[in-house]
Order: structure tokens, then sequence, then C-alpha cells
């Protein structure tokens, strides 16, 4: 006689098959191929910048389209420098987010602007890949309208990443002159882990 396991009584159910090397956070998904894989289901974690007064000096770039990536310069917290916040599952180390597993992550960043390089100038921002790797396409871009304009500057987006690989925020201006960010938070979030 066949026993159905809907009938086995829950005393008696046995864990998913691999739990005894499963990690915190883990979950079994299943293939659609009768089997699956364990994968991490939440991962995410921010840098941020609170409070801060110091001023970073940007020069001019050539390109005002900011199409030419390598003008922009890394980011660093000044004054207020970045601190992590919120981790589960991603690091931070001094100006990075550095996911644990391969897959598609979320991107969130704002920033308050407190101070243009100049009255009229842009502001630029692009994502770095590794530090030496391939920055973003997209440059979300701000202008002050004004002299001590005060402005967000915001970017989303999706991206695949491996695990290890960590993402930088760079800054550009049209002017030269001094971009005081007083709050930013930058967050990545896992959204699936593939491989």
């Amino acid at each position: 006689m066949a026993i159905q396991h809907k009938d086995i009584p829950d005393a008696q159910l046995h864990e998913p098959k691999g739990i005894v090397s499963a990690l915190e956070g883990y979950s079994y998904v299943a293939n659609g191929l009768g089997s699956g894989n364990w994968r991490l289901q939440s991962a995410y974690g921010s840098q941020v910048i609170t409070n801060n007064s110091t001023n970073f000096p940007l020069t001019a770039v050539v390109d005002t389209t900011f199409n030419t990536a390598s003008q922009f310069t890394l980011l660093t917290g000044v004054g207020a420098p970045w601190a992590s916040e919120n981790l589960y599952g991603v690091s931070f180390s001094t100006d990075r987010l550095i996911v644990p597993v391969t897959g598609v992550y979320m991107i969130n960043l704002w920033m308050n602007i407190l101070g243009f390089p100049s009255a009229t100038s842009k502001v630029s921002i692009r994502y770095r890949l590794n530090g030496t790797g391939a920055f973003s396409t997209r440059k979300p871009t701000i202008k002050s309208a004004i002299a001590n304009d005060v402005s967000p500057l915001v970017g989303h987006g999706l991206i695949q990443l491996t695990a290890g690989d960590y993402l930088q925020l760079y800054v550009a201006s049209d002017a030269t002159g001094n971009l005081l960010v007083g709050d930013a938070n930058n967050t990545l979030q896992l959204i699936r882990q593939t491989a």
C-alpha cells in the first residue's frame, strides 16, 4: 500500500534534501525539473553619509554631456565619511558595497546636495564595478537653478553582479568648485540569486 506524502504524520516528515549544508537565510528553490538548489533569499545593505558639512572639490569635466566615464571622480565620504547601515549579507568597506552571491540586485541612491560647484552647474553620478571595471551607462544628472540651490539627486535600477563584486559611486560636474553632499543613502538589495 502506497502512502501519500500529504498523509504522513508531521512528526515523521523529513527535512528537505541538503538541509544539513544549507546556510542561514537560504531556501530550497525548485528548478521545474524535479530538483532544485539552495538560494539566498535576502541580502541587502546601505552605505550612508549623515550630516556632512565638508565640501568635496571637483574639477570641471571636458565632456559636459557626461558621456566620458573616465572624467568621473570617486565620491569619498569627506567630513562625515561613508558608513554602513542595515547590512544583511551585503558587506561594506570604506566606500563600497560588496555582494555575497551572483544575482540580480536593485540599486537605490539618493543624496541631498546642499551646495553645487557653481550657481548653474550640473552634477552627475555613475557607479563603477570593482574599482577598475566598467562604469554604469546611465548617469542621473541634476542642474542647479540658482545660487545656493539645494536639490536631491536620485538614481535606481537593476544590475547583474557576480559574488564578490563591489560597486562604488562616482561623481562629476561641468564646473570647477565644491560639491556639498549633506546626507546620502546608497543601497543594494538582492532581487534574485542566479548562480
